[in-house]
């Protein structure tokens, strides 16, 4: 047994309780030493058994395994009461006293054995003990340790609710202990040992007392430290509640101050020392708030000193280490109360945000970068010129990047130079005049394109890759990043940016240079894209000449400086002459080749101001500012109408072939139209073909009424063909030798309804500039179709002759519409015959030969009209299936005449003998004709000898006469 009053350290009392003493035999408690070794206990002589003392190492092991669960105050409990009843006991239970100091309250039950701690647990849960009672509640009031050796059978000093766990699994043996925090009792530690283990000895008491004391202050500290996290909680939100719960488990180098209410520190943890570079001792009872601030912090001092007391404070502000150094920190000041709210002082977390606050500098500036990027995206989506973005990327590159230079250098045509084309910080003047050496070695863009990728220089001194360039030398530059200009096909040209003072460009700088450079590029993209279209969209692609919207535009201008200037305004509209001969005798390639020829000396032939300006086809039109009257305007027609007296080269040959007719008009002042000024021009241009070509006619008002009435006859024909008031008329051709009806030509006629019949020569022309004759055509072929077919059941077939224009020989549909025109009116395709010009098959050289042989193929009949005034070739005879020609009228007319005329009408019967081909010859209108033509062996004729066109009743009447004489 241990003596009574046996020397101990001061500490925990340990009472003992004697088998023989009963409940009452309470005995002089020893003194129990916190931290004593195997040397600190001792037996009783002859009792060596009587004492076990566990080794510190295992008592250790516990204590460390309660520091790993220090934060959570049950959790030391359970560990505590695990541990006891494996190392000291059977069964160990702790109860807490609760908050109003009167009952114990079970806290955690250890047992090897789970029935019995869940027994345990049920009885002890079904009754609080009341401090005072029982071995434990005395414990919990005196603050003494209680030692029973050997529990007696009749022991009336232990509490009911304990009573029938004991009894059940026959315990005989107790140690109570108090548990000790901070000078009070917090709970009592109960271990007992069962039937089937030895008494506890003294040393099991001096073991589960220090165990105890430990526990009791882990469990303390938990519950302080639970009671401020919950108190800091109630100043954030949830979500930020949240992560510092987890940063205060998770990060254990979190700096922890705490100062008494007097502002005094307390606590100093090593995460703050290593924060502020203090250590513990020097801070440990100074005044924190002054030490730590940063200068300039006066004011949010005073705020924090004001707030922590009623309700704690939380922000961020900028701190001081030791060494003087400033940095960003955030602090969570919470206040400590005791449990009747009087403020005890404070406890803050600091942490360090210097890399956040890096990572937040960075984050913001990428975001200014996409800004930016973003702003001068939208910037080139609104258009304006390039040069203008271009200067603005200069801006946002210097600003962003805070550089003193930044450069566009565009890559020039023959890539072996660069042109600063915009930049910023340069020499005043050097922007879009200077260019610098693309080779690689020689400067940092002629690397970067070498190298097509970003490149970086920090020093351009150290440099060795390349010079830094003249340019960058004059202007002192240090370092400098460029990146690639990449437009579509190849390289625009580098963007750049250069600094004086040596620096380190990141890849975040070089992917700022990029966005913007790809920016740059889709801006000059699409301005290239859009010169080119508004050029092809403005100019004629042949020539390269203005088209005829860029010339109408000129025009209104040249119109508003006249009338400002009070001058005048000469244009010109110049048609080539026979340029389809030339055109199709030698192939397009050779007319295409006499247009650009021309154009050059057209545009030769005028002033630099003027404008020649090319519509399609062989149409130019010249616009000339500053004309004082109209001789000057028609030297000017003068000197163009000259360029045509020099031979053109065409295909290896000189032609000469080549003429004009030119009109002109002159206006003064803005209040004419361009439009109506061209249209006076080409008025004037037709009344100089009408008089005979490669002439100059300059405008008078009788040709504007001559335009106006042609516009006026294309609408009423439009109406005309809408309401059926054209007329188709027969007129007969007949065999010269007995006057027989051959066939009927079928002619067209216009029932005006205000201007009367209307002869072909009054809207043919019209129609066929309007393109209107293929409607109109049609309408004469379904006529004379229909035609055909009845005549062909009443007197057998009955040959019709049609006209088709140049403009019906180009339709692609023409061989699909004369089939179904066939087919719908029932006629035979034999009493079919096309008449073709000699301009029809000049307008499409290579095409109308497929066309012809697919009409040849429905059993049509073709024939050329008015041979021997166009451009008569043999080659067209013979490359074409024509089954006959006509002899054009002005060679018949002329047969009454000594000119010769009956050689060429002989010529042309011969010649179309030998190919097979019959004869037909127009404009018969005298009996000296017809004998002529007879004499010639012509064999058939037509015209007003026989008779005139006539309407189908009176045509049906001469075919049921069978002939018309020269008298009819």
């Amino acid at each position: 047994m241990l003596a009574a009053g046996a020397g101990r350290a001061a500490g925990a009392q340990l009472d003992l309780v004697e088998p023989d003493h009963g409940a009452a035999g309470w005995v002089q408690g020893v003194a129990h030493a916190r931290n004593c070794g195997d040397a600190d206990l001792k037996t009783a002589p002859g009792d060596a058994d009587a004492l076990v003392v566990i080794p510190p190492r295992t008592l250790a092991d516990v204590f460390d395994e309660l520091a790993e669960v220090s934060l959570d105050p049950q959790a030391v409990l359970d560990l505590t009461a695990a541990r006891c009843a494996e190392l000291v006991g059977d069964g160990c239970l702790i109860r807490l006293i609760s908050d109003d100091g009167a009952t114990l309250e079970p806290a955690a039950y250890g047992h090897g054995e789970s029935d019995r701690r869940d027994f345990a647990r049920e009885s002890l849960e079904r009754a609080a003990q009341r401090v005072g009672d029982g071995v434990s509640g005395k414990v919990a009031e005196t603050g003494r340790a209680t030692f029973v050796p050997v529990l007696p059978p009749d022991a009336d000093f232990i509490a009911e609710p304990l009573r029938p766990y004991l009894e059940r699994y026959g315990v005989h043996s107790l140690i109570a202990a108090p548990m000790n925090a901070r000078g009070r009792v917090v709970g009592v530690m109960l271990v007992s040992r069962e039937r089937e283990s030895d008494a506890f000895t003294e040393g099991d008491a001096e073991t589960v007392v220090r165990l105890a004391d430990r526990a009791a202050l882990m469990f303390d500290n938990a519950r302080l430290f639970g009671a401020l996290d919950r108190q800091l909680a109630e100043h954030q939100r949830a979500d930020e509640r949240i992560r510092f719960q987890a940063g205060l488990l998770e990060q254990i180098d979190t700096a922890v101050v705490a100062v008494d209410n007097d502002g005094r520190c307390t606590e100093f943890n090593p995460a703050a020392e290593r924060l502020f570079g203090y250590r513990r001792e020097e801070v440990v009872g100074t005044r924190l708030l002054g030490l730590l601030a940063a200068p300039g912090q006066e004011a949010l001092l005073a705020e924090v000193r004001a707030a922590v007391p009623e309700r704690g404070w939380e922000g961020e502000s900028l701190l001081r280490r030791k060494d003087g150094g400033a940095f960003p920190g955030h602090a969570r000041i919470a206040p400590i109360r005791d449990a009747g709210g009087q403020y005890l002082g404070t406890v803050a977390v600091v942490q360090d945000l210097t890399e956040r606050k890096t990572v937040e500098q960075r984050l913001e500036k990428r975001a200014a970068e996409q800004a930016a990027v973003a702003a001068l995206g939208e910037r080139a989506l609104e258009g304006g010129p390039l040069e203008g973005l271009l200067d603005h990327a200069m801006e946002v590159v210097a600003h962003v990047l805070g550089v003193e230079f930044a450069a566009v250098l565009e890559l020039t045509d023959d890539e072996r130079s660069f042109l600063l084309k915009a930049g910023i910080g340069f020499r005043e003047g050097l922007v879009r005049n200077i260019t610098v050496p693309a080779d690689w070695s020689d400067s940092q863009a002629g690397f970067t394109m070498l190298a097509k990728e970003p490149v970086i220089v920090e020093d351009f001194e150290g440099e060795r890759r390349f010079q830094a360039g003249n340019l960058l030398r004059e202007h002192s530059a240090a370092s400098g990043a460029s990146v690639i200009v990449q437009g579509r096909g190849k390289p625009f040209g580098i963007l750049g940016a250069y600094s004086r003072q040596r620096r380190a460009f990141s890849a975040d700088d070089v992917d700022f240079l990029q966005a913007l450079a790809n920016v740059l590029a889709d801006a000059i993209d699409r301005v290239r894209t859009e010169e080119d279209a508004r050029r092809r969209g403005l100019h004629d692609p042949l020539t390269g000449l203005p088209n005829r919207t860029l010339v109408l535009d000129r025009i209104a201008h040249a119109l508003a400086r006249a009338d400002r200037s009070e001058g005048s305004v000469a244009v010109l509209f110049l048609d080539v002459d026979n340029f389809k001969v030339v055109n199709d005798s030698l192939g397009h390639r050779a007319g295409d080749n006499l247009l650009r020829q021309l154009a050059a000396r057209l545009s030769d032939a005028v002033r630099p101001a003027d404008t020649v300006g090319r519509f399609g086809g062989d149409e130019f039109v010249v616009l000339c500012e500053d004309v004082t009257d109209e001789p000057m305007a028609l030297r000017i027609a003068g000197r163009l109408a000259r360029v045509f007296s020099e031979p053109f080269s065409l295909e290896g040959d000189d032609v000469h072939t080549a003429s004009a007719s030119i009109g002109v008009v002159l206006r003064e002042g803005a209040q004419d139209n361009p439009e109506e000024l061209l249209r006076d021009a080409d008025a004037a241009m037709y009344r100089a073909k009408e008089r005979g070509r490669s002439r100059v006619e300059l405008f008078d008002t009788g040709m504007r009424a001559r335009a106006i009435g042609r516009l006026q006859t294309e609408g009423d024909l439009r109406r005309a063909l809408e309401r059926d008031e054209l007329r188709v008329v027969y007129q007969p051709i007949v065999a010269l030798g007995d006057g027989r009806i051959r066939a009927f030509e079928a002619l067209v006629r216009w029932e005006h309804p205000e201007r009367g019949l209307l002869s072909p020569a009054q809207f043919v022309p019209v129609a066929e500039e309007s393109g209107m004759i293929v409607a109109l055509g049609r309408v004469v072929l379904e006529a004379a179709c229909r035609q055909a077919a009845q005549w062909s059941a009443l007197y057998g077939p009955v040959p019709i002759h049609v006209n088709l224009s140049a403009r019906q020989v180009a339709d692609p549909n023409l061989v699909d519409s004369v089939a179904h025109v066939l087919r719908v009116s029932g006629a035979d395709p034999a009493t079919l015959v096309l008449e073709l010009t000699e301009s029809s098959l000049l307008e499409r050289v290579h095409s109308p030969g497929e066309t012809l042989a697919r009409l040849k193929e429905l059993g049509i009949s073709l024939i050329l009209d008015d041979f021997g005034t166009g451009y008569s070739s043999l080659s067209y005879l013979q490359h074409f299936p024509l089954s006959g020609l006509k002899i054009d009228r002005s060679f018949v007319a002329a047969l009454s005449g000594s000119n010769g005329s009956g050689a060429i009408v002989d010529a042309i019967l011969r010649m179309a003998r030998a190919l097979d081909l019959e004869v037909v010859a127009e404009g018969l209108e005298t009996t000296e004709h017809l004998d002529v033509l007879r004499r010639l062996g012509c064999r058939f004729g037509q015209g007003y000898l026989f008779s005139r066109p006539v309407d189908v009743s009176a045509a049906s009447a001469l075919l049921e006469a069978g002939r018309v004489g020269a008298d009819t």
